[in-house]
């Protein structure tokens, strides 16, 4: 007899004298009518393992039958950006809150109307916050008191033509922007290279799997479970700047890095 037979019937002997023993003491638990507690947990036990401790044994089994490798791999897929999305912002400071917020809203004001002179479209022009700041004094011998309100606005600007965008950041500063907060290059259409670098750890995983079980004199049966996700690295510069800068403003696109893991358990089995 193999010993995955005398482990199986090990299993099942086990189980069966158990379910005896149990059915036993229910037996008679029941004769004693005042042990009535103990006669229905003794028949709830013998109960429970009837279906259920065969699936268990069957399960114990197959285990001993199935060999799997559990793998991963990754893909990684490298593109030039095609849009970049400048950080800008206009702060000003007054006396009063309103003065702030008027000087601050003249300013936005005019950098929009710059930018969308140059054709850059509504929709690529967005707010992304509105502050208002009260500056107190840091004499820290007399009462504190509000020396001057600080009022600023930011925008998230994309340029689709990416060797336009230092220029355009140089226009927007002339217009009356005196923040810049970040440039981030991007992809427009994001999900093609994720699809790639996704597709490529996939593939990757399929020749691990191959590779490894070959290595130990095994064949892959099949695929049992996969899962893959991609992600891309934002290429961003963040520079804050309370002035403006020199003209002539140049930025480096580089590359989008677009990175994926994949992650499989596969049935092997001798060939």
């Amino acid at each position: 007899m193999t010993t995955p037979d005398l482990k199986r019937r090990r299993v099942y002997t086990t189980i069966g004298n158990a379910r005896s023993s149990l059915q036993l003491l229910a037996t008679e638990a029941l004769m004693t009518l005042p042990d009535l507690r103990l006669a229905a947990l003794a028949l709830a036990a013998a109960l429970s393992l009837s279906p259920g401790a065969t699936a268990f044994a069957q399960n114990t089994e197959a285990a001993f039958r199935t060999s799997t490798l559990n793998l991963s791999a990754t893909g990684e897929v490298r593109a030039p950006p095609d849009i970049v999305t400048l950080a800008l912002g206009a702060t000003s400071e007054a006396s009063s809150a309103q003065a702030a917020t008027t000087q601050t809203t003249q300013r936005i004001n005019a950098v929009v109307a710059a930018l969308r002179r140059q054709g850059i479209a509504p929709r690529d022009i967005q707010t992304q916050y509105v502050n208002l700041t009260p500056r107190y004094s840091d004499n820290s011998n007399a009462p504190r008191e509000i020396i001057p309100q600080r009022a600023t606005t930011a925008l998230m600007v994309t340029v689709r033509d990416i060797d336009r965008a230092g220029a355009l950041m140089d226009i927007a500063i002339a217009a009356g922007a005196n923040q810049v907060q970040g440039v981030r290059f991007g992809l427009s259409d994001p999900a093609a290279a994720k699809r790639q670098a996704r597709d490529t750890a996939l593939r990757a995983l399929q020749d691990n799997a191959a590779q490894v079980a070959d290595v130990m004199g095994h064949r892959v049966v099949r695929l049992v479970t996969v899962s893959a996700q991609a992600y891309s690295e934002i290429v961003m510069t963040a520079n804050r700047v309370q002035e403006p800068s020199a003209p002539g403003s140049r930025f480096e696109p580089g590359e989008i890095v677009i990175n994926a893991n994949a992650n499989g358990v596969f049935e092997i089995a001798p060939k």
